[in-house]
């Protein structure tokens, strides 16, 4: 399984999607506590509506891209912010400060494809920080599965975390919700 983070949904960076990849490793599932790495730095929490791949798709057009689409999913995406930077400076690659392992909090539950249309909202300490629709993104998601099935295949239970318009900083102590439409799918603390 891979994770798929779009970067560039919500910037005027690039032409068409950005892309890194994840190790499933990454994965924090089941509402579990995210735990601070101590050795980061200032860590910020970006959400994310996520796409679950149903289908092999290589080289997919557009027209077809939403049947490689069934499910989508609430995501909270976690970067050390400071040691991302620095690597960027660096000219180095990125994996140290957004793949460490738990990085990516995945909802439980999925809901059907149409679902995302409702767009996602984010709450810390039940406030809500954000509202995430797709008609704000640059790309659509079809657009978005379309260009990474031609760069790689796209394989049954990949994932695509679609992109954020927003970072957070995040403290211990912190709670964490994210909702699509009405359903609560991810509602977790920080420590």
């Amino acid at each position: 399984m891979k994770l798929i983070n779009i970067i560039n949904s919500y910037s005027e960076a690039g032409a068409t999607p950005r892309f890194f990849l994840k190790a499933d490793t990454a994965l924090l599932r089941n509402n579990d506590a995210f735990y601070i790495p101590d050795s980061l730095g200032r860590i910020v929490a970006e959400p994310h509506i996520v796409l679950k791949v149903s289908r092999l798709a290589k080289c997919i057009g557009e027209r077809f891209a939403p049947r490689c689409i069934d499910a989508v999913m609430g995501g909270v995406v976690f970067t050390a912010i400071d040691r991302l930077e620095e690597l960027r400076r660096e000219s180095l690659p990125w994996d140290e400060a957004v793949g460490y392992d738990h990085s990516s909090a995945l909802s439980l539950e999925s809901l059907g494809r149409d679902a995302m249309l409702e767009g996602a909202t984010f709450l810390i300490n039940d406030t809500e920080v954000a509202h995430i629709k797709l008609s704000d993104m640059r790309f659509t998601p079809d657009k978005i599965i379309s260009h990474l099935s031609e760069n790689m295949t796209l394989r049954i239970g990949d994932l695509i975390y679609l992109g954020s318009p927003q970072q957070f900083d995040i403290k211990a102590g912190d709670n964490l919700k994210l909702r699509i439409g009405n359903k609560t799918l991810l509602n977790f603390d920080v420590k």
